[in-house]
């Protein structure tokens, strides 16, 4: 007998894997992470992909993986792990561009979005408005108690979709919803998922076939994402109307629901050691360093699904043709293996830049670089404005809708500052 099948013997995995969606589990999954990582992957989860609705679409049992080395090669496996999410495809939720493509068209779409995604359009356009919009709500909020999640958190990662993609600014209130919906995170009921998602889908028909218009028209557009999306060639080629309107929304969902958990867990950092604010204060050099070992520690992003397109074996078990494997990148930032003392918050972790929170390979998150620039303008302008951050996080309250994001649904806070 080899020793993972000697140790599966000893831990009532069925249990575990039927648990999972638990919201014990759901709202700190990593202890269980811990006891799967000592195990070979375990078959048998029945979660759902982004779009899909719980109560309505039918889940596949996935393998489990949870070890650094296991994810790492799933990741970098896309012959053997395909992207093309067949649950998401027969569901009613529009696809995901780049996310649920393979090559060679993935390689096509990813080049495209290249030329979309400009440092000018992600980053240099959206910088000043965004600082000044932050400080506005942030004064707004001074020495006032509040739901940082509903206050702060959630109202940025969407504002920045209505600039990127040149939306009326109000309707971040919408796109924060529907991207909560799609993402199979928070309460919702199977009827109200399935609204979002055809509310969403119609949203950005009627947005991207008046941008359509107004270009045929000769009305002066402004330079944003949807009009690159619009207007990008690669090779000659460029996308369909149809695929435009899947980019627009998959940045929706991808960036709005995971940069706001995001921004909400940096907070929780500094309410567990409030010794981090002044030390953040006086060195700003820390503040990058801090976020990433947030990601790490607490990265909002937990699991992906990938169909397997080619016999293979993984941690001691013969994956075939037709199984799916669920890779847990929250597991791997975890793993002892890799990131010694894994619980523990440790800036400066020299092999910090290999934590899975935006992917890896032909997969890696465009939007990374974004989800950052948000962080780093919400902390120093928290850090800039305010003397000191009050709060208990026995107040606080993690999402237990899905067990795709690691995040708080409540975090009440006071940010303070001496008169």
């Amino acid at each position: 007998m080899n020793n993972n099948a000697l140790i599966d013997t000893e831990v009532d995995l069925d249990a575990i894997v039927k648990n999972m969606l638990s919201p014990e589990v759901i709202s700190n999954p990593y202890p269980i992470y811990k006891i799967l990582r000592a195990h070979a992957p375990v078959n048998g989860l029945l979660d759902y992909p982004p779009g899909t609705v719980p109560g309505v679409d039918a889940p596949y049992p996935a393998w489990m993986i949870t070890r650094y080395a296991d994810v790492d090669y799933v990741v970098n496996n896309p012959d053997i792990f395909s992207s093309e999410d067949p649950m998401q495809a027969n569901s009613t939720a529009p696809s995901l561009m780049l996310v649920n493509h393979d090559k060679p068209r993935h390689t096509e779409l990813r080049n495209l979005a290249k030329i979309a995604f400009t440092p000018k359009r992600i980053h240099d356009d959206i910088t000043d408005r965004l600082r000044a919009e932050v400080v506005q709500i942030v004064n707004k909020n001074i020495n006032k108690d509040m739901d940082f999640m509903a206050e702060v958190a959630s109202f940025i990662p969407p504002l920045v979709m209505t600039y990127l993609m040149g939306l009326p600014r109000d309707d971040y209130k919408l796109l924060v919803r529907w991207a909560n919906a799609f993402m199979v995170s928070s309460d919702f009921t199977p009827e109200e998922r399935q609204k979002c998602n055809e509310e969403l889908f119609s949203y950005f028909v009627a947005s991207v076939d008046k941008r359509y218009a107004d270009i045929a028209a000769g009305v002066e557009v402004s330079d944003d994402l949807m009009t690159a999306f619009i207007t990008a060639e690669y090779k000659g080629e460029g996308l369909t109307k149809d695929e435009v309107v899947l980019f627009c929304i998959t940045l929706v969902v991808a960036g709005a629901e995971s940069t706001t958990y995001f921004l909400g867990n940096l907070l929780g950092v500094m309410l567990e050691d409030p010794s981090w604010f002044s030390r953040l204060k006086e060195d700003r050099k820390l503040v990058r360093p801090f976020m990433e070992e947030c990601l790490r520690r607490d990265g909002p992003l937990q699991r992906l699904f990938r169909p397997v397109m080619k016999d293979c074996e993984i941690g001691g078990r013969q994956i075939k043709v037709g199984d799916w494997v669920a890779f847990f990148m929250g597991a791997a930032n975890h793993d002892e293996t890799v990131f010694p003392e894994p619980e523990k918050f440790i800036i400066g972790r020299k092999n910090i830049g290999k934590h899975f929170t935006f992917g890896r390979g032909i997969h890696n998150c465009m939007g990374a670089p974004l989800a950052r620039v948000e962080a780093d303008i919400m902390m120093n302008v928290i850090l800039d404005t305010c003397d000191e951050i009050q709060g208990d996080l026995s107040s606080s309250k993690r999402q237990s809708g899905g067990l795709l994001a690691y995040g708080f649904s409540k975090l009440p806070i006071k940010l303070v500052k001496h008169s």
